[in-house]
Formats: C-alpha cells, sequence, structure tokens
C-alpha cells in the first residue's frame, strides 16, 4: 500500500476504533452491570450542517419516542435523554442497554434554538436545528483605536 493512501485511511480508522472498543469492552462485562447504575449510557450519534440545519441523529431502538426521550435545548447544548426499560424473560441472555441513557451536544453559532424539530423513525431519531440566514461562523472584529 503506497504513503498516500495509508495517510487518507488513517483517520479514518482512528475514528472508528474508539466505538469498537466500547463495544468489545462492553461485551467482556457478561452479566451484572449494576456498577454503572446511575451513569447514564452515551448514545451514538452523527451530527452535520447541510440544507440550512444543523442535524443530529442518535441511534435509539426499542423506545416508544412519545414517552421515552426528552430533547432540550439550554445555551447553545443539545441535550437527549431517556431511559429504555427492560424486559426479563425466562432463560435470556442480552447484550442489549438497557437503563437511563444522554447525550448533549455542542451547537455552533447561529442556529435558530427557538425553532427545534425532531422525527424518529426505524430506531433513529434525528434532530434539526435551523441555521438562521446570513449567519456565519466566522466574523471581523472592528479595532477601536484609543487615545
Amino acid at each position: 500500500m503506497n504513503s498516500q493512501i495509508t495517510s487518507e485511511l488513517a483517520p479514518t480508522r482512528a475514528r472508528e476504533m474508539w466505538p469498537r472498543v466500547t463495544d468489545w469492552l462492553d461485551t467482556l462485562v457478561l452479566g451484572d452491570l449494576s456498577w454503572r447504575s446511575g451513569f447514564p449510557h452515551a448514545i451514538r450519534i452523527e451530527e452535520y450542517a447541510k440544507d440550512g440545519a444543523f442535524t443530529v441523529r442518535a441511534e435509539i431502538p426499542g423506545i416508544d419516542p412519545d414517552k421515552d426521550i426528552e430533547i432540550n435545548v439550554e445555551n447553545g447544548m443539545l441535550t437527549i435523554e431517556g431511559q429504555r426499560e427492560e424486559k426479563h424473560q425466562a432463560g435470556q441472555r442480552s447484550e442489549f442497554y438497557y437503563g437511563r441513557f444522554m447525550r448533549s451536544v455542542s451547537l455552533p453559532s447561529g442556529v435558530d434554538q427557538d425553532h427545534v424539530n425532531a422525527t424518529y423513525k426505524d430506531g433513529i431519531l434525528e434532530v434539526k436545528v435551523p441555521i438562521r440566514e446570513g449567519s456565519e461562523s466566522n466574523h471581523k472584529v472592528p479595532i477601536a483605536r484609543v487615545s
């Protein structure tokens, strides 16, 4: 493999490694996970700005969005939190995560926090925050001379 291809793949491999490592660590601890009680599980997300909106998509399968999820926007932070209740079955072995989950994301400057829209389909929660027209993340700051 030439060095150009190797250097292009390196950042992708590094980004992909951490979710896999956390999955692997979760699978090492089979049985009672009570030591984690009280600590919310961090859900997996992807975020991007496109078509005039900042979008956060979260993997949250197996929940009822009407009663199991709460979304808050405050002080430039979008927070998704909720709970997935465990349903016990005789002889069941499960690697699913049950309990509290939470994830907070910093919103970029220029978003309209008053008009947030959320949808849920096929286990994916999608939250869109519109970006105000004409807002720029960078602007020149004038310097006033003081005599």
